[in-house]
């Protein structure tokens, strides 16, 4: 009663004028005394309605309980909303908005849908992946409903410590050496069907390509057809080229023609390690869910080497159903790489996860992101990824990445799991802006 007392003498009760009716609480915008208004935004149930007005419930903005058209299964994602005030109330229209730990992109999202520029960085690869698509499939009201919302143009770049032009400033001849000795390879020029090439690795013929000598020149499929129809079977059943990373313009490792595989060796854009005084140590990619966000120390990254992989695809029925389920089967994963931890691992001992995208579309040429596996679950699964065929287009990439960050992209075809070629798009192909395909490894994203 005393405090109902100090309240109506506050003039915080509003009594009513006719007889029956209830005291409401007056709610003044400024006061000398009473609760502040409170610093902690937190979603209140079964609060719908309290506002004048208005069917949400107090905070409902920023609710936990993502809905289905914002949640992307990124373990730490946070919701639109609260982004959504946090960035109003700090910045205007035009400003440059930051976030060092992108994580599921939220922050990227809010701050495109409201007129601001953005800068994202994160160092882990299911986090660029999933911001990736994220901007790709924006809506245009917060929380991701609403119309389609075009995405401007933004770029994916490789934020590695030091700048790359430094290298491509080498004359040929000291590029070309360096080019051959950072993948092992072996000097000695020889020519296959009047093509020049510049050594072995492995037992195969190696090309450096010549960027100098092309400028701007840039190495995509027809480069390969090309290429193929003066090698044929005389190079035997691989050839690999050697090159800036941004000389390539497919995502796949290699391709395949006549049985001959011409595989793709990308050039980073970061320091090299044999030109550098200190030890690369890399930046590990997580195992399980509950990792996603560990960080650990080091000093860079290390040179994009593809990991050695061996994988079987087949379909099986779903256990105590009648519909078969896609399997990816993990036969060989090992990874080299030049770091101080330099202790011999065992077969899939370096697998981080395995991410897929179900309807990959090679005309686009942009991995959409639908379902990552961890190391952790596909071990217990007894190294098999496994998910459901009916999700399957007429072609699918899965994106092997191992703790080091390294990847290998491989395009399985429907076929390969028992489903027709003629099979229907699982999704509608989405076309990237331009700029988005310039670099495919990459941790810094701008637009």
């Amino acid at each position: 009663m005393k405090k109902l007392d100090y309240l109506l003498a506050m003039d915080f009760i509003e009594l009513p004028e006719k007889a029956g009716g209830q005291p409401q609480i007056r709610r003044w915008e400024s006061v000398g005394e009473g609760n502040p208004i409170q610093d902690l935004w937190t979603y209140q149930p079964y609060t719908e309605r309290i506002y004048a007005g208005s069917n949400d419930a107090i905070d409902q903005d920023v609710t936990w309980a993502l809905s289905d058209g914002e949640a992307n299964g990124y373990p730490t994602q946070k919701p639109e909303g609260l982004l959504a005030r946090v960035i109003r109330s700090s910045s205007k229209e035009g400003d440059i908005v930051l976030d060092a730990f992108a994580g599921s992109g939220t922050t990227c999202a809010v701050a495109e849908k409201l007129d601001r520029r953005w800068v994202g960085i994160d160092c882990g690869k299911l986090a660029v992946y999933t911001i990736q698509k994220r901007m790709l499939n924006l809506r245009t009201e917060i929380g991701n409903k609403g119309a389609a919302l075009k995405p401007k143009p933004f770029g994916l770049y490789n934020a590695g410590l030091y700048d790359f032009s430094k290298l491509r400033e080498l004359p040929w001849d000291a590029w070309r050496f360096f080019a051959l000795q950072l993948f092992q390879c072996r000097d000695e020029a020889h020519k296959i069907g009047g093509i020049e090439l510049d050594g072995y690795l492995k037992g195969a013929s190696v090309l450096v390509f010549n960027h100098q000598k092309q400028p701007g020149v840039r190495i995509d499929e027809e480069t390969v057809q090309s290429m193929h129809e003066g090698l044929g079977s005389k190079v035997g059943n691989r050839l690999f080229i050697i090159a800036p990373a941004l000389v390539f313009d497919f995502q796949q490792d290699y391709l395949t023609l006549d049985g001959v595989r011409y595989y793709a060796l990308r050039i980073p854009y970061s320091i090299i390690h044999e030109l550098h005084q200190r030890e690369f140590s890399a930046l590990k990619q997580p195992a399980d869910e509950m990792a996603v966000n560990d960080t650990v120390d080091s000093v860079g990254f290390d040179f994009i080497r593809r990991p050695e992989l061996d994988y079987e695809a087949t379909a099986n029925k779903r256990k105590g159903e009648l519909f078969n389920e896609g399997v990816i089967r993990v036969k060989t994963f090992r990874s080299e790489a030049v770091v101080r931890d330099s202790t011999k691992k065992a077969n899939r001992e370096t697998l981080s996860m395995v991410m897929l995208d179900y309807d990959y579309d090679t005309e686009s040429d942009v991995f959409d992101l639908d379902a990552v596996f961890y190391a952790e679950a596909i071990q217990k699964a007894g190294w098999e990824v496994r998910f459901p065929l009916e999700s399957v287009g007429k072609q699918l990439m899965a994106v092997f990445v191992d703790i080091y960050g390294n990847e290998a992209h491989e395009v399985i075809p429907a076929s390969k799991f028992g489903l027709g070629d003629t099979k229907a798009p699982a999704k509608p192909i989405k076309k990237a802006p331009q700029k988005s395909r310039e670099v495919i490894h990459h941790e810094h994203q701008r637009r």
